[in-house]
Order: structure tokens, then C-alpha cells, then sequence
């Protein structure tokens, strides 16, 4: 059995999807776990968390996929602002 490790915490389960996909793509299995309770208007506390785990030993693989990605991310953030600042002028 699988020693499962929380890698992330979000306040959503479509957030939390997103992160296990990117996790499944880069090989690394990994679980949803909710903790939402959605019959009261206002989530508190544990109340709202969404878990994403990943298996202990793919614990570092899955941080590093995740940092490649965040680090993709800005890196793309990064170059469609310079395009943008090209595009107007304001070098």
C-alpha cells in the first residue's frame, strides 16, 4: 500500500485537478482528496481544503515537475509582458 504525502493544498477541487493531471502527464501518480463541505454557505478552516497527493517516494519528482511548471508559467508571463511593452512602444 501506498504511503500517500500531501504535495498541495488549494481552495478548489477544478485547482486541485489541474495540478494531479499535470502530475499524471509528467508520470507521477497522484490522488484528489476533498475535504470540502458544501451544505454550509461559508467553508472553514480544513473545512475548504482540497488535497492533492502524491506516493512518498515520488515525493522530490512531483515537486520538481511542479516547480518546472510554476518556473514554464513565468517564464511565459514574462514573455508575452516584454511582447506587449515591444508592441507599444514603451522600450
Amino acid at each position: 500500500m501506498a504511503d500517500w504525502q500531501v504535495i498541495r493544498t488549494v481552495g478548489t477541487e477544478e485547482e486541485a485537478a489541474l495540478i494531479a493531471d499535470y502530475l499524471e502527464a509528467a508520470g507521477i501518480e497522484s490522488e484528489v482528496q476533498s475535504l470540502r463541505f458544501n451544505q454550509e454557505p461559508v467553508n472553514f478552516g480544513g473545512l475548504g481544503e482540497v488535497r492533492v497527493l502524491v506516493d512518498a517516494g515520488a515525493l522530490e519528482a512531483a515537486e520538481r515537475a511542479l516547480a518546472d511548471e510554476e518556473l514554464g508559467k513565468a517564464s511565459a508571463d514574462l514573455d508575452a509582458s516584454e511582447r506587449e511593452t515591444s508592441e507599444r512602444g514603451d522600450e
